[in-house]
Formats: structure tokens, C-alpha cells, sequence
């Protein structure tokens, strides 16, 4: 037995490419939500609607800021989250009955910054830790 697997703060992870492919997989089935007339997950409270793509899009930059842990990839990984959050809205507006809000786009914004905070915490390892639990699992 040897010891334990330590977690880099930055670098490019084990799995890299499983976690970029799953990223896309993420990313479709937001747009096909987005994109569904009725998507079946609504929050019925004023606002709802917005707090859901600001929880949607922490999420979502909270998984690409784990694969792109460098500061200068990390945020043109936010600026692809907001990029994605605005097409999202134009492809909205080409398909009634749905509609595009500038407003779902600032919730969006604002889901990023709040990734962009939680990512100077240990949640920033998440997609690491995951590797050396691994990799320590397969020693045993």
C-alpha cells in the first residue's frame, strides 16, 4: 500500500478529456431544457424562472472551472458560459412558444460570478478529488 494520491491546485487533470466530453453532454441537455416548449421544471415564485439559470449556470461554470483550473483559462471558460447563456436566448426567440429575456441572461451572468467565487474554495477540486479517490480506490 502506498500513500495517498495528492490533489494539484492547477494543471491539466488525469481524465481531461472525460471531463470535456461530459461538459458537452451537460451543455446539450441545457439547450434541449432550454429549447423544449414545456421543460417540466419550473419554480412558481416571482422570479423563479431567474433563479433557476443563475443555479443552472454556477453549475455549469462550476464544472468547467474544475476541468480549466488556470486563472487565464478559467475565465475564457466564463466568458464560453455567458456566450452559451446568450445563444441560448437568440435560439429561444427562433422557437416560439419560447421567448428570450435579456433579464435570464444577467441571472446567468450572475450564476457565473457566483462560480467564479465558490471556485477560490476546495470546490475548485471537486473533478480532482474525484481522480485521486480513484486512483487511490484502484491501489486497493
Amino acid at each position: 500500500m502506498t500513500g495517498p494520491v495528492s490533489i494539484q491546485p492547477s494543471g491539466r487533470l488525469r481524465w481531461q478529456r472525460l471531463w470535456i466530453a461530459l461538459g458537452g453532454v451537460i451543455m446539450l441537455w441545457i439547450l434541449w431544457m432550454a429549447l423544449r416548449p414545456d421543460p417540466g421544471i419550473t419554480l412558481d415564485f416571482p422570479y423563479g424562472d431567474k433563479l433557476l439559470h443563475a443555479t443552472t449556470f454556477t453549475c455549469l461554470m462550476g464544472w468547467w472551472g474544475n476541468v480549466y483550473r488556470e486563472r487565464h483559462a478559467r475565465g475564457w471558460a466564463a466568458w464560453g458560459c455567458l456566450a452559451f447563456g446568450i445563444f441560448i436566448e437568440f435560439a429561444q426567440w427562433l422557437c416560439p412558444p419560447r421567448d428570450a429575456d435579456v433579464f435570464d441572461v444577467l441571472a446567468d451572468g450572475i450564476g457565473i460570478l457566483l462560480a467564479l467565487l465558490l471556485l477560490r474554495t476546495a470546490l475548485a477540486n471537486v473533478l480532482a478529488s474525484v481522480e485521486s479517490w480513484s486512483m487511490r480506490w484502484r491501489r486497493h
